[in-house]
């Protein structure tokens, strides 16, 4: 009891301190005094009632550390459930801002990824995301943003995969022309890179391309799948080395500095090669 008695003395000084400052902020408002006594009170009141008479009595210290530990777990509970309801929801809203994407694509399997890591050694601004094997993510899957195509998966662990961008010279996208329909192969450029553009080359020598332009993925190959914007005409010329025409091609987004981006894992199309002209040949 003498125990008991103690505790109640450290108890009711704490709640006289707590008072005066309640008092000092109900100077200024007195609803806040109010809604603070509340608070303040009934948690001591509780423990009060608990440390009095028969109740004090019967609860030992084991059943106390009991209590407290068992508070501890739903503390934890709670703050997962706040930590996943919070993940979930941003990738909810990055899938709704990617044009509704499951919805006009209903044959796409999406994974959200978070940029996690980006190589300050990569002249082309590859980067690591959040997302990897065990996602079912794999290598060689297409990467985009809002604003269009990014790049592509090019390693893959359990956890983690690394992202290539269409700024390396090791993209070969298979794109055309949304309006005249003049195809070619984006690719990455030194010289380009660091002004976050691309060329769309090998590109017929009588095209009808017209800065403006829109770009999207031809789907031939069954790498990407069709239609996903790749990016605008930015300048057509012709190359120093063999006089060949190419057209500078501009994302909408800024591949350099991309933060979620959605991997595409499977899609209606995906690995089916389309020859083009075999129906013709065989006539």
């Amino acid at each position: 009891m003498k125990e008991h008695g103690y505790a109640k003395k450290i108890l009711t000084t704490t709640f006289v301190v707590l008072l005066v400052t309640a008092a000092v902020t109900a100077a200024v408002d007195k609803n806040i005094f109010a809604d603070f006594y509340t608070m303040v009170s009934k948690p001591f009141q509780q423990t009060s009632r608990a440390l009095s008479g028969d109740e004090a009595a019967a609860r030992s210290k084991e059943e106390l550390l009991r209590e407290n530990s068992e508070l501890h777990s739903e503390i934890n509970e709670l703050t997962n459930r706040v930590i996943d309801y919070d993940t979930i929801k941003k990738e909810n809203e990055i899938l709704r801002k990617y044009y509704g994407i499951k919805d006009e694509h209903p044959d796409y399997g999406v994974v959200v990824g978070t940029v996690i890591r980006r190589d300050p050694n990569d002249d082309f601004y590859g980067f690591t995301i959040d997302k990897g094997s065990r996602d079912d993510v794999k290598r060689g899957d297409p990467v985009i943003t809002d604003s269009g195509l990014v790049g592509w998966v090019s390693e893959v662990n359990v956890t983690t995969s690394r992202v290539t961008t269409l700024l390396s010279p090791e993209a070969k996208v298979g794109a055309m022309d949304q309006k005249t329909h003049d195809s070619g192969i984006a690719t990455g450029s030194a010289s380009l890179a660091d002004g976050g553009q691309f060329m769309l080359s090998v590109i017929s020598a009588d095209n009808k391309m017209r800065e403006g332009d829109i770009v999207v993925t031809t789907g031939v190959g069954g790498v990407y799948p069709a239609d996903i914007v790749v990016g605008k005409v930015v300048k057509l010329g012709f190359s120093e080395f063999d006089t060949t025409p190419y057209a500078v091609i501009e994302p909408y987004g800024d591949l350099r500095t991309v933060s979620d981006v959605v991997v595409i894992t499977s899609f209606e199309g995906q690995g089916v090669i389309e020859e083009a002209g075999s129906d013709s040949d065989k006539k």
